[in-house]
């Protein structure tokens, strides 16, 4: 598809092609040589990112279905046992969904990672490719609908983290991540400037605000 697509824009001529890639492609900073769709630490870190986050759980419903529904269950029993509200049996059973929800994603059982590992392969058919002027973003780890804020910043390659000692690994509660509204400005802004022509970025944002937000547009 890749292939394809390249082949398409080359015959158009576009003046400047950018591809949407995902997370999975970027470098993680302290694993030399190694990018997120590989790394040991990533899946557990990213479904703990995801679940800190009401409005990051809703979207993965609408979304996903039962993976976002899993999901939901997983953050309701982080809540619990943080708030420690409940019965014993309650706070027995929270700690069990946590356990074994975190045992497949420990045993790299993510259900999204063949999905990130296939879209990690397309920017294979980016690098070092000067016969087009093209730029890949990546979209930030924890990329969710949001408010517009209007600013972002700018990550080249590798996977941007928020500053912190380590929690169980050195990217647990370090992910970060931007609002569909503020990337589709950085994209925007990218195709005006050509600033990082054949390179491969990223971009976060503030995402504070917690208010869910649709999934998608219905046009009328």
């Amino acid at each position: 598809m890749i292939r394809k697509i390249i082949l398409a824009v080359k015959r158009a001529k576009t003046g400047y092609f950018v591809m949407v890639g995902g997370t999975g492609s970027l470098h993680v900073p302290h694993e030399d040589g190694v990018c997120v769709a590989d790394s040991k630490d990533f899946f557990l870190a990213y479904r703990r990112g995801i679940a800190d986050s009401h409005a990051h759980v809703t979207y993965m419903e609408e979304r996903l279905g039962p993976i976002g529904r899993a999901l939901r269950v997983y953050r309701d029993a982080r809540l619990l046992v943080k708030e420690g509200r409940g019965s014993t049996e309650e706070k027995e059973a929270a700690h069990e969904t946590i356990n074994a929800y975190e045992a497949q994603l420990k045993a790299q059982q993510d259900a999204s990672s063949s999905f990130i590992k296939a879209a990690r392969a397309s920017l294979m058919f980016f690098e070092g490719n000067t016969s087009f002027d093209w730029t890949y973003v990546s979209p930030s780890a924890l990329y969710r609908p949001g408010r517009r804020t209007g600013k972002y910043e700018i990550t080249i390659s590798n996977l941007p983290l928020r500053a912190g000692p380590d929690g169980d690994s050195p990217l647990d509660g370090k992910l970060l991540g931007i609002s569909a509204a503020d990337l589709a400005i950085a994209i925007s802004d990218e195709v005006e400037s050509r600033k990082h022509k054949q390179q491969h970025w990223t971009a976060t944002g503030d995402l504070t605000d917690d208010t869910p937000a649709p999934s998608y547009l219905i046009l009328n």
